[in-house]
């Protein structure tokens, strides 16, 4: 009878751990565990100092000359140039808590990007969509990537 109690009451115990009643796991980290990602090179604001970052969801520009991803946690949107073709890559992006198409230019050079910090709520969520542009002039855009959650 003891060693009946004893399994099931650890298969209760695993079935609790498995549904996240014995524990909490974040479930951003699940979600982008198989998420799409890039590892991207950020300049600083002073153009002087380059650092890895990692993004995940890219989008590209029709012409691939820009790359736009995301990281949840901080909400940054990575806005990156992707070809050596003297054009700049620009974000265009939804968000649920603010209403309208905003869009960010990044002027960095070939292989680095912008880290452009947003202030996301944890609900809420962005839409992105890469561009490359001469001057003020769109020259290229691709899709946008649908609803990226903001919890991280």
């Amino acid at each position: 009878m003891k060693r009946k109690i004893m399994v099931c009451g650890a298969a209760l115990g695993l079935v609790l751990g498995w549904t996240g009643f014995a524990h909490a796991s974040p479930v951003a980290s699940h979600v982008l565990e198989n998420a799409p990602s890039a590892t991207v090179s950020v300049v600083s604001a002073d153009g002087e100092a380059i650092a890895a970052a990692e993004c995940y969801y890219p989008v590209y520009s029709g012409d691939s000359g820009a790359m736009v991803c995301f990281n949840p946690t901080g909400e940054h949107l990575y806005i990156c140039d992707n070809a050596s073709d003297g054009h700049h890559p620009v974000a265009r992006y939804y968000r649920s808590d603010s209403s309208g198409l905003k869009t960010k230019h990044a002027d960095v050079g070939y292989g680095t990007c912008l880290d452009h910090n947003l202030s996301i709520p944890e609900s809420g969520w962005i839409n992105y969509q890469a561009c490359n542009y001469e001057g003020s002039t769109q020259l290229s855009c691709g899709y946008f990537s649908g609803r990226i959650s903001a919890r991280g």
